[in-house]
């Protein structure tokens, strides 16, 4: 009796030892300063993300560290007492989770921790601009007011009569780069100045247009996480058309994002060969031809899907890219004078961990994160 009272004790001890651990603050080095991380802080941005009832999603630890304006995370170590555990961000990027202040879960082992200790990457050439850098551009080339944040690019205000958002979703930097290495993209590498940029966290279509249309972080437009899909901030939309001007939206089958006051034309795949770019091209050149929108955005979603589907650089990929390329030089052929150009994409992509046929993209990787936008003025 004697011996399973001692046992019981025991494990009552240990359980209180592992909810005090897990309740306690934790403290986050990186790049070698530290931060405090409290209970608060956990709730504050825990409430953030699951800002939408119907959803309740799992709190990546990445949108801890987004807190603190990490691009890109190379390793991390986690430190247990004495014990010290290293892991390559890349490898767990997708599952390591934060589930109370001091509890992560990686690959689902749970830890409790004493300290994380950071180690981010990046490159100094992607700080410079953002996608939250487009709204502002386009306000100040069509001269109609816009928040008070301005672009970075040196166009003359009002000097642009139309501006063309050519969106290349998940065509990001590192994939642009090979692409122009391998001579898919002979368009493209030719168009105007290109800018290396960041995007916004989560790297995510939805969360990647609000930051567009916001010209605001994911922190501070009220769009967290994929699945939200409506402002709580004005958008440059609302200004085009509080200026009297048109927006019109070319997507494929459906929108990844709610555009109020904007007209959309949804594009389908009405020849069933997979893939919308097509019909979103023959629809972007009709609204051109039939008077060009003060703003227009034409949204190629094929780039990314063939990622997804057959892994990024794949046979698939190059093809779809060498697709678009075409696309996107005929269309700036048919552009009339005084139109400036924006082409971007909203994220990049990587290969799926053990298995390089699949892509994915939504973490602090620079191949993910890292974006460009090329502007040129016709």
């Amino acid at each position: 009796m004697k011996r399973f009272i001692n046992i019981v004790l025991i494990l009552t001890f240990a359980g209180l030892c592992a909810c005090s651990k897990a309740s306690s603050d934790l403290i986050v080095s990186i790049d070698g300063q530290e931060n405090n991380i409290t209970k608060t802080d956990y709730q504050k941005i825990e409430e953030m993300v699951n800002v939408d009832d119907e959803k309740d999603y799992d709190l990546l630890l990445e949108y801890l560290f987004y807190q603190y304006d990490v691009k890109v995370v190379e390793e991390m170590d986690i430190l247990q007492g004495d014990t010290k555990t290293t892991f390559q961000w890349k490898d767990i990027a997708d599952s390591t989770f934060w589930r109370n202040v001091s509890s992560l879960e990686v690959d689902d082992e749970e830890y409790l921790v004493d300290k994380i200790i950071l180690r981010t990457g990046g490159d100094a050439k992607f700080e410079k601009h953002s996608i939250t850098d487009i709204a502002a551009l386009t306000s100040e080339a069509l001269s109609i007011p816009f928040g008070e944040k301005e672009s970075g690019f040196s166009i003359p205000s009002g000097s642009m009569e139309h501006v063309v958002w050519i969106f290349l979703d998940g065509f990001g930097y590192e994939g642009y780069q090979t692409a122009e290495e391998e001579g898919f993209i002979p368009n493209l590498s030719i168009i105007g100045e290109l800018y290396p940029a960041y995007t916004i966290y989560p790297p995510k279509t939805s969360t990647s247009t609000a930051a567009l249309l916001s010209g605001l972080d994911s922190r501070e437009n009220g769009v967290w996480a994929p699945g939200i899909r409506d402002l709580t901030v004005p958008s440059i939309i609302d200004a085009v058309v509080d200026s009297g001007k048109h927006m019109t939206i070319v997507e494929g089958s459906s929108t990844p994002f709610n555009y109020p006051n904007a007209e959309i034309i949804l594009s389908g795949d009405r020849n069933g060969d997979g893939s919308t770019d097509d019909n979103v091209f023959e629809n972007a050149q009709k609204a051109i031809a039939e008077g060009i929108p003060d703003l227009i955005m034409i949204h190629f979603h094929g780039i990314d899907d063939a990622g997804h589907t057959y892994g990024p650089y794949s046979l698939e990929w190059n093809e779809k890219v060498s697709e678009v390329d075409r696309m996107v030089g005929q269309l700036i052929e048919q552009l009339p004078e005084k139109t400036l150009i924006v082409l971007f994409p909203d994220h990049g992509m990587h290969s799926i961990v053990g298995d390089s046929s699949l892509g994915t993209h939504g973490n602090l990787r620079l191949d993910d994160m890292g974006i460009y936008i090329i502007l040129y003025q016709k």
